[in-house]
């Protein structure tokens, strides 16, 4: 009867664990908001990438770990929602990966453009644009 009582307790432990791990994964990614800030009066980019890469990895991290458990599998509602997860976290990275990308060669070519005298005194209508 102890044992019974000690196994059912380990496995309501261990469901407990991703019920909590998924809801952080859920809650903070439901409530996400980029940091962006005003770029030179021009533009607003995003500030905080290191933070949501850093986060973004961890849960990732975190979904695939949880496959091992053997409270994941024994559980459907687990399991569709880790892979849910599993698949909105990937896409998300792939997103974030390109704008990372495409923000860091915008600021680099906006100095060129924008602060060089010579491109505007050559190409005096496109600079205006």
């Amino acid at each position: 009867r102890k044992k019974e009582m000690h196994e059912i307790l380990t496995v309501a432990q261990g469901e407990m664990a991703l019920e909590v791990f998924l809801s952080q994964v859920r809650d903070r990614w439901i409530k996400q908001e980029l940091d962006l800030v005003l770029y030179q009066n021009r533009i607003r980019l995003i500030r905080g990438w290191d933070d949501l890469f850093t986060t973004l990895d961890d849960h990732m991290g975190g979904l695939i770990l949880m496959k091992s458990s053997p409270y994941y599998r024994a559980v459907r509602e687990f399991q569709e929602e880790g892979n849910l997860w599993e698949e909105r976290l990937t896409k998300l990275r792939g997103a974030f990966d390109a704008w990372v990308d495409v923000q860091r060669r915008w600021v680099y070519l906006e100095g060129i453009f924008f602060g060089s005298a010579d491109i505007k005194a050559q190409l005096p209508s496109e600079w205006s644009r």
